[in-house]
């Protein structure tokens, strides 16, 4: 044991004098803090009546307690708490949670503790936050349990958790500084398959975990040749999943993919019709443009936008593309079309065009999805459509948020005195933070026919403060001051 643990040690070093980077380092960077005494140790296994598995363990008190480690870093024991909502005294209960029992399914926690109050509280009883990594997620060590001395990671926002393919802590931890070394192209460290390209085409020789094993390639820094002329003999699997990975990793090892990949644009199954559009995309628009638009007509909604992206990364993405997706009922489709069509609109609408995008956004404001209204609006801000002046009235005046502020920019382009008008009467609102908007955009567009309701702001101390099901908003400034500033903005207006 201790000789690993040198090893390790030195592999971080390694790391270190390297500069090596990755997801997190920034917090850590590849520093570890001094060890824990056994005393310290003994003490917290006292207090929490569990000991801790061995190979961790002995990380704390020869390594290192807390710092470099995947994600953000590893955390010590005194926050080992840190992934539950109030701590709770439970580390010697046995943790729920394995790998070979895990319920599938978005419904995984209630499968597993049906009926369970702070379920997810439940689901952590038994484990310890080893690092937190960004938002609500957590890597928690099993230290009770059937899965003892494995590693999970937890979403708190109720995701169904993930066992890394490794045994217990230092083979996670060894696996991260092993991959670091190797050149792994990884974000989210420790999902999929381990090994390196050995371990892993033996697995495409056995036919063993196949698809696994073409997706963990993907992050190697690079592929011999004998490994990529098994990867092109899985183009013909049976599985639809491994003809979608093979083109993956064909894409970005294989300098011949675009023209292997083209015939997957037919495939019978999205997944290969997907990932081979991306490679083909790589090349010349010229030679693949045509089919990425024949298929923005594909059953796949999926397919569509992919294909709308490649299109518009490429830069030869055209209004024709667009303006017939407006109110496309394929999943997704409209508002990612709606997205790029205002972000067309934004960049200048040639007066030939401004009658398409007046229909293509009329289209949209009829959509029942509200980002794809909402985006309809912001096409609206940049062409003229006077006679929808009382349509966007009304979505002004209307209870969806989203739609508020940019129906009244669009309102003010198309008759500045009604857009006057509804601003105005947006001051008055209940919500301060619609007040608050409305006095901001008064200020962006207004002139001295507004001053007098920014005057009556100028008592409204409130600071705009929600409590939200994910946490808070608040704004910095109070009403008042929002409203100083933009009778200020207008008055250096006048001067000019």
């Amino acid at each position: 044991m201790r000789e690993r643990l040198d090893g390790i040690v030195t592999k971080l070093t390694a790391v270190r004098e390297r500069g090596l980077s990755c997801f997190g380092s920034d917090a850590h960077r590849f520093e570890l803090k001094p060890p824990a005494t056994e005393a310290e140790v003994a003490a917290f296994e006292a207090a929490r009546r569990a000991r801790l598995p061995e190979d961790y363990r002995a990380f704390l008190l020869h390594v290192g307690h807390g710092g470099a480690g995947p994600f953000y870093g590893l955390l010590t024991l005194a926050r080992c708490d840190e992934a539950r909502y109030e701590a709770i005294d439970d580390l010697d209960t046995a943790c729920p949670l394995h790998p070979d029992t895990l319920p599938p399914g978005e419904d995984w926690l209630d499968v597993l503790l049906p009926g369970e109050d702070e379920a997810m509280d439940r689901a952590l009883r038994g484990t310890l936050s080893l690092g937190m990594q960004g938002c609500s997620y957590f890597s928690q060590l099993v230290v009770t349990g059937p899965a003892r001395g494995r590693v999970v990671y937890v979403d708190l926002d109720g995701g169904r958790p993930y066992f890394p393919e490794n045994e217990g802590f230092l083979d996670w931890y060894e696996r991260w500084l092993d991959e670091l070394l190797a050149g792994y192209e990884f974000h989210w460290f420790g999902t999929g398959m381990p090994g390196f390209e050995p371990e892993l085409a033996g697995a495409l020789r056995r036919g063993e975990r196949v698809a696994a094993a073409l997706a963990a390639m993907c992050q190697l820094p690079r592929l011999g040749g004998d490994t990529l002329e098994l990867v092109i003999a899985r183009l013909d699997h049976p599985e639809a999943g491994v003809r979608q990975q093979a083109l993956q990793v064909l894409g970005k090892f294989d300098d011949g993919a675009g023209a292997r990949a083209r015939r997957f644009l037919r495939d019978p199954e999205p997944g290969p019709r997907r990932a081979a559009l991306k490679v083909v995309s790589k090349g010349d628009p010229a030679r693949w443009a045509a089919d990425a638009r024949a298929l923005l007509d594909d059953a796949d909604g999926s397919i569509a936008s992919a294909a709308l992206r490649a299109l518009d990364e490429a830069k030869v993405i055209m209004l024709a593309d667009l303006a017939p997706r407006a109110r496309d009922p394929r999943k997704g489709v409209a508002t990612d079309a709606g997205w790029r069509l205002a972000g067309m609109a934004s960049r200048g609408v040639p007066p030939s065009e401004a009658a398409a995008f007046v229909a293509a956004a009329t289209a949209m404001l009829d959509h029942a999805e509200p980002s794809v209204a909402m985006y309809g609006l912001q096409v609206l801000v940049h062409v003229d459509a006077p006679a929808l002046v009382e349509r966007l009235r009304a979505f002004a005046l209307g209870e969806e948020r989203s739609h508020r502020m940019s129906a009244c920019r669009a309102l003010v382009r198309q008759d500045r005195a009604a857009g006057f008008e509804v601003l105005t009467e947006l001051t008055r609102h209940a919500d301060p933070f619609v007040r608050q908007d409305a006095a901001r955009m008064l200020g962006d567009v207004g002139d001295a026919r507004v001053r007098p309701a920014l005057e009556r702001l100028l008592e409204d101390e409130t600071k705009p403060f929600e409590r939200t099901a994910t946490g808070t908003r608040s704004n910095v400034d109070r009403v008042c001051d929002t409203a100083r500033m933009a009778i200020e903005a207008i008055d250096r207006r006048a001067l000019h």
